[in-house]
């Protein structure tokens, strides 16, 4: 009987020295989000990145030994319902350009790397932009596809009931074209008010995407993630720096 009782009185110190180093880890953690654009040749243009420098980015990724992480991979890394690999990494493609799909999509499949796309249904199929086509394809490959406004508006000029619209349209028209959950939204050009946090707390959705600098880490409001912008004229000394510190 006494050693029963010595073991129930040890085990919720054991758990309780687990956890902590559990919330410590949490604490450490702090996951790089890529945040790229259009991939094609425009000198000048720093939301660009060339076909060649962007496979070359990608190649080095896969060198040095980074996991591309799903989105719902990266949620649970961040709430602590996963251990996160060595060196994880959430690659982001904003707009939905046609040439995400002839660029991005087989470089990433060489290497069977995860993406998440924030499109906007609103501009699909003019021909720049994805078709819906194209987007069912990425998303079969394994692609996140997920809100980005309707419009690409800028929300804060815009009232409650047209940001609303902006919002919950953009999820509903992508959930009904590829059957998926879609939740987590990026602000078009890193912009928003207390509208639209009060939107997205209403509409039920999870994370929110800025393009405020920096690592993403757990402490970070749920609508207010960071990211490193992926400026296609600086050289891969300097997108590495980024990559590895922030």
């Amino acid at each position: 009987m006494p050693l029963l009782l010595l073991c129930s009185i040890s085990l919720p110190t054991d758990y309780t020295d687990v956890e902590a180093a559990a919330t410590d880890e949490r604490k450490k953690l702090r996951i790089p989000v890529l945040n790229y654009h259009s991939i094609t040749v425009d000198p000048g243009n720093i939301a660009t990145i060339t076909p060649e420098k962007f496979e070359a980015q990608m190649d080095a990724l896969a060198e040095e030994g980074y996991t591309t992480l799903t989105l719902q991979q990266f949620f649970n890394i961040l709430e602590g319902k996963e251990p996160s690999p060595d060196k994880p990494v959430l690659l982001t493609f904003d707009d939905g350009y046609a040439d995400n799909y002839q660029y991005a999509l087989p470089v990433l499949q060489k290497h069977q790397f995860h993406a998440t796309l924030f499109v906007s249904p609103g501009m699909v199929d003019d021909g720049y932009y994805l078709s819906w086509e194209q987007i069912k394809e990425m998303h079969e490959a394994g692609w996140d596809i997920q809100p980005h406004g309707m419009t690409h508006p800028h929300l804060p000029k815009l009232s409650a009931e047209e940001q609303a619209y902006e919002i919950v349209e953009a999820r509903r028209l992508i959930e009904r074209h590829l059957g998926t959950k879609a939740d987590v939204y990026c602000y078009p050009y890193g912009e928003y008010n207390q509208s639209t946090l009060t939107i997205l707390k209403e509409y039920g959705f999870r994370y929110a995407f800025t393009i405020d600098q920096g690592k993403t880490t757990p402490d970070q409001h749920p609508y207010k993630l960071k990211r490193i912008f992926v400026n296609g004229e600086e050289s891969m000394s300097k997108w590495k720096s980024k990559l590895e510190k922030g």
